[in-house]
């Protein structure tokens, strides 16, 4: 593991699919997973096989309980924090906890600043957390369509509130182009012949991003994760 300097850092954001939206709209996961036991541990193994290759923040969206407790289970020596949204998916067999949360894994010392809902969906919002060295991390997962344009604006006076660098991952719903010009960051451009963040039939989509204010963000990636979830990690290293 890469000690963390505060002057460098690796990201990640990943939205690993709540199990309950999985069965909902029959994510190809379910099929590849059918038993949630294994899947949670396979998202586990992935967040701490990340952790352990250098990835010092992990910001993750569509977390259940059950994943949330397996992570801290496997993740003893990171911060684990999160935001309880109040709507709790409705369970299914396979799923003991289905409350869900955003989650962000960052190096001990790592404190939440603030944690929301927005007010037209209690199923999304963002969590902001300020990580040992002064910058700040924001996971965020943002709702499709017009009900995504006032989370945005609150988004974007959230940046232009905060002083000091701020990174912000996140499952936004939108491709690149409208998240940049919200939130009046650039997002750094993924490489030639990279892989879709939301992979579907016929090719997908990029809609999972990350953005830095106050510094630079460079090698941004999109990674395989062996068909755990609907949405491919995005990494990327700040400076």
């Amino acid at each position: 593991m890469m000690a963390y300097d505060g002057a460098t850092m690796k990201l990640l954001t990943w939205n690993v699919l709540h199990r309950v939206h999985a069965e909902r709209h029959s994510e190809p996961a379910i099929r590849a997973w059918p038993d949630e036991t294994r899947r949670i541990h396979g998202v586990a193994t992935r967040v701490r096989a990340l952790a352990d290759e250098g990835v010092e923040v992990l910001l993750l969206q569509e977390v259940s309980g059950d994943v949330l407790a397996e992570l801290r289970a496997r993740l003893p020596d990171r911060a684990v924090l999160n935001h309880l949204y109040p709507r709790v998916p409705r369970a299914k067999p396979s799923v003991k906890d289905p409350t869900e949360h955003l989650v962000i894994v960052a190096p001990p010392g790592s404190r939440v600043l603030r944690a929301h809902t927005f007010s037209n969906d209690p199923g999304k919002g963002f969590l902001l957390v300020g990580v040992p060295g002064g910058a700040a991390v924001l996971s965020t997962h943002v709702s499709w369509g017009k009900n995504g344009e006032p989370q945005l604006s609150l988004l974007a006076q959230v940046v232009a509130a905060h002083s000091g660098v701020l990174c912000i991952g996140g499952d936004f719903n939108a491709e690149r182009e409208a998240i940049s010009k919200a939130l009046g960051l650039p997002i750094a451009p993924l490489p030639e012949g990279a892989l879709r963040t939301r992979p579907q039939d016929g090719g997908g989509s990029d809609i999972d991003h990350l953005l830095c204010r106050g510094a630079v963000l460079s090698e941004v990636a999109v990674l395989e994760h062996g068909d755990l979830s609907d949405h491919r990690p995005v990494v990327g290293i700040v400076t």
